[in-house]
């Protein structure tokens, strides 16, 4: 009985096994000791570290999708974008993309990674039915917690009961000498003799240091990470299917659906039609005021208006009539010249004011349900039933990466300083203070050249004030220089090690 328990334990315990249970330990003790920064230095302290861990993360669960079979050339498709998101930590600072990816990496990657287990993942519809799965599958590790714990515990402790007993009486007994060398004897010995103090003083401080809380913190949080890390890597790397039942469904009822569509595309129609002036606004009122209530608000009331039109395609897409369908191709091209218009409210409003984040994104977002809605329009002509949650996601996760990679704080530095030199400009250069260290270099080059000089008085956006003092760009050049200089090397970017090498020279 005893052999067939060591054989079955044996079995267990394959290279395999073993290696997925180091690989994750390696991976939470790298987070330890290389990322442990983030709490107090904050999302600046993700740089070389973040992407290491990030691809030694990504590259572990491609590793096991490999091994079980699962891999197909189609995963390219999510695991590219996955890897150009994560080089973005190595290249720039930019904290709002930080920020964000610390939403957008987990959610894309629970669901990419997931669906990645489907038997037929290239043609299989993403439904209800599948973000159900989905969402089931993401909580599903932590049924799988208490078993990588013992698993663990079985790995350090080896079979055997006898075995057993000695390992677990030779630790108890070096933790009971432990305590009471530190606490009770070398404290008395170091007081009885002065020289014998000294030769232990260098590893009693050694075992304090050891023993001291951060230390403890950090021990804590390693382990619970390496049992985080195994149970994901187990739960989430199974067969994965599910029904497709949308098409069994019942149709929506073409009347009441014909009655609301048509009844909303009057509306828009009649919005377009009223509003024309208004819309296609050529210029805007220089009170700042004014401009931010008809283009922000605007903007947004539009663009809510264009996710709610996606809602309604994805709700009636081929569950109508012929006539129905009809209807609704109008109505998301009517969709789309809303979404035109919020586009060209937010264009004038870059032109005048120049970029921030907001306008930016904001913008780059436009651009993005641009493209969904000229390819829900296409796909009202082709035959083929169109796979919408997964295109929406795809699209998504394709646009951010672009965008991760791409020196985003630099193209609204360079942007708003080449705006600036119009007529009519009401940018402020020095709203470009809430930028990072990734633009350093260039404010100081074009500080030199006398690009960025602005009198005080237009910094609040109010003209009767005539004072001619410039604003000073010293003290936010401090400030980047500072953030640059705390990081560990570990900590920097590209971005941070081009501007040190050029400040050194």
């Amino acid at each position: 009985m005893e052999n067939a328990i060591s054989v079955e334990k044996q079995q267990t315990f394959s290279k395999e096994l073993v290696l997925k249970l180091i690989l994750s330990a390696i991976l939470a003790i790298f987070w330890v000791i290389f990322l442990w920064n983030f709490w107090d230095k904050g999302i600046y302290a993700l740089g070389f570290n973040a992407f290491v861990f990030s691809l030694f993360f990504l590259g572990l669960f491609i590793w096991v999708l490999y091994k079980k079979g699962y891999y197909k050339s189609c995963d390219l498709l999510w695991i590219v974008p996955m890897i150009l998101i994560t080089l973005g930590y190595v290249l720039y600072d930019n904290p709002f993309l930080k920020i964000v990816n610390l939403l957008v990496l987990p959610v894309m990657f629970v669901v990419f990674y997931n669906q990645a287990f489907l038997s037929d993942k290239k043609n299989k519809l993403w439904n209800f039915e599948f973000i159900i799965k989905i969402v089931s599958r993401f909580f599903s590790f932590l049924t799988k917690l208490g078993q990588t714990a013992t698993l663990y515990l079985n790995l350090i402790i080896p079979a055997g009961k006898t075995k057993k007993r000695v390992i677990v009486r030779v630790a108890a007994g070096l933790i009971l000498f432990l305590i009471i060398a530190l606490t009770v004897f070398i404290p008395l010995l170091s007081s009885a003799d002065a020289v014998f103090a000294d030769k232990v003083q260098v590893i009693y401080d050694w075992f304090l240091e050891i023993l001291s809380l951060p230390f403890m913190y950090k021990l804590l949080t390693s382990i619970a990470l390496t049992v985080l890390f195994f149970s994901v890597l187990t739960a989430w790397s199974r067969r994965f299917d599910y029904k497709e039942k949308e098409g069994l469904g019942k149709k929506i009822d073409p009347i009441v659906s014909g009655i609301v569509l048509g009844g909303i595309l009057c509306l828009y129609l009649l919005f377009l039609w009223v509003q024309i002036n208004r819309l296609w606004v050529g210029a805007l009122p220089f009170d700042f005021k004014e401009t931010e209530n008809l283009v922000k608000s605007g903007f947004w009331q539009l663009f809510f208006l264009s996710v709610i039109s996606i809602l309604i395609y994805f709700f009636t897409y081929r569950k109508t009539t012929l006539f129905v369908q009809r209807i609704l191709m109008v109505f998301t091209i009517a969709s789309l010249l809303l979404l035109i218009s919020a586009g060209y409210r937010i264009g004038l409003y870059v032109i005048y004011y120049g970029f921030s984040y907001e306008k930016f994104f904001a913008a780059y977002t436009v651009i993005y349900c641009a493209i969904l809605f000229v390819w829900l329009i296409i796909q009202l002509f082709i035959k083929q039933r169109a796979n919408i949650v997964k295109f929406l996601l795809v699209l998504f996760i394709w646009m951010y990466a672009i965008i991760s990679i791409f020196p985003v704080e630099q193209f609204i530095l360079r942007t708003n300083v080449a705006l600036a030199s119009l007529e009519e400009s009401r940018i402020r250069l020095f709203e470009l203070t809430m930028l990072s260290p990734d633009v350093l270099s260039l404010v100081k080059e074009y500080k030199q050249q006398g690009v960025l000089k602005e009198r005080v008085g237009y910094l609040t956006r109010e003209i009767e004030d005539k004072s001619n003092e410039e604003f000073d760009w010293n003290p936010w050049i401090k400030r980047q220089e500072k953030k640059i200089s705390n990081k560990i090397w570990y900590e920097k970017n590209v971005m941070n090690v081009v501007y040190l090498n050029n400040s050194d020279k």
